[in-house]
């Protein structure tokens, strides 16, 4: 964008109006939203600068309604202010005086985006790209968007594009990590996500992402029984996440096929102390403590089982249950 800011709403990305004489910079703006977040009187203070802003700008609007550039500028600070109704209605207004304004269409867009007015914000970014093709907020926002309306390859494309031409935009390289782990191609994801956190270590979202991609990866090797390979990938998972089950349960199987069983008792058993109803896990720890010689503890394991699965009707019938990676894959 030429001479504009950026403000990053909900993984979106609002721009800046071109500069105008005694315009304040949206960056200051982004710091204080910032510091607002772990000390009440700054978020008190950045309201009530976010307020004034509102009326300072809306006095210039009052004396020079037919400039658009205003116009959208009061959009701005009612966006910022948390007044997204008056935000769209002053850029509408800024649209009606000037039509080819790409950055006020892209920042309705952002609002629309906000709301799940998915139609309405696609029709934005779309104009403001077709006036402005090098405005990498709105091509980071379309393909977003597409992504998230089970659009991949068009999102994914748009996506990499922002990324080709400003590398550094971690929003979008995070969404587009997601995007790739959505289709199934983890290593693509692993890589996106990977250069998310070095990029910004504490991302929102960022570990937890990365862990699942790594999860997804280490199933699709379980799948196909390369089961160090899978190990390998799982423990990545739980060393960015320790907390999910699933995670447990998935490198337990790996150790299982590598008959290593007490790595594998150690897994299940750590999955059934984060979800005391994992029934697979719960199977699987009396199956390898029945092969270890422990079947004093793995009876009380398959009761268990048969209450959380009736229709199994006996021990016999949970002893004999079939629990392996296909539970995790569905």
């Amino acid at each position: 964008m030429k001479g504009g800011a950026i403000r990053r709403e909900r993984g979106r990305e609002w721009v800046g109006c071109r500069a105008l004489p005694g315009r304040a910079c949206l960056a200051a703006a982004v710091g204080l939203v910032i510091l607002a977040a772990g000390h009440g009187s700054a978020k008190e203070r950045y309201n009530m600068w976010a307020k004034e802003k509102v009326r300072y700008i809306a006095d210039k609007v009052q004396r020079d309604p037919y400039n658009a550039q205003l116009q959208a500028l009061l959009g701005d600070a009612y966006f910022k202010d948390g007044q997204n109704y008056e935000a769209e209605q002053h850029l509408k207004r800024a649209l009606k005086l000037q039509p080819d304004f790409a950055e006020a269409h892209c920042n309705l867009a952002v609002i629309y985006h906000a709301q799940s007015r998915t139609t309405e914000a696609r029709e934005h970014y779309e104009r403001a790209l077709s006036i402005d093709a090098t405005l990498l907020e709105a091509r980071a926002g379309l393909g977003t968007l597409l992504c998230r309306n089970q659009r991949h390859a068009q999102g994914i494309r748009h996506l990499e594009t922002v990324l080709v031409q400003d590398s550094g935009r971690v929003n979008a390289r995070y969404n587009l990590g997601v995007a790739y782990h959505k289709i199934g191609d983890f290593k693509m994801a692993i890589g996106h996500l990977e250069r998310v956190l070095e990029q910004r270590p504490n991302f929102p979202s960022g570990r937890g992402a990365l862990a699942q991609a790594n999860f997804g990866r280490g199933l699709k090797q379980l799948q196909a029984k390369r089961l160090p390979q899978a190990l390998g990938f799982l423990e990545q998972a739980l060393a960015l996440d320790g907390t999910q089950a699933d995670f447990h349960y998935g490198q337990g199987l790996a150790h299982l096929g590598l008959e290593e069983f007490e790595h594998a008792a150690t897994d299940f058993a750590a999955a059934v102390e984060i979800e005391s109803d994992h029934v697979p896990a719960l199977h699987n720890l009396a199956m390898v403590f029945e092969l270890i010689g422990r079947e004093r503890e793995a009876e009380p394991l398959y009761r268990r089982v048969l209450e959380l699965t009736p229709h199994l009707k006996t021990i016999h019938a949970a002893r004999n249950a079939d629990y392996d990676e296909r539970f995790l894959l569905k």
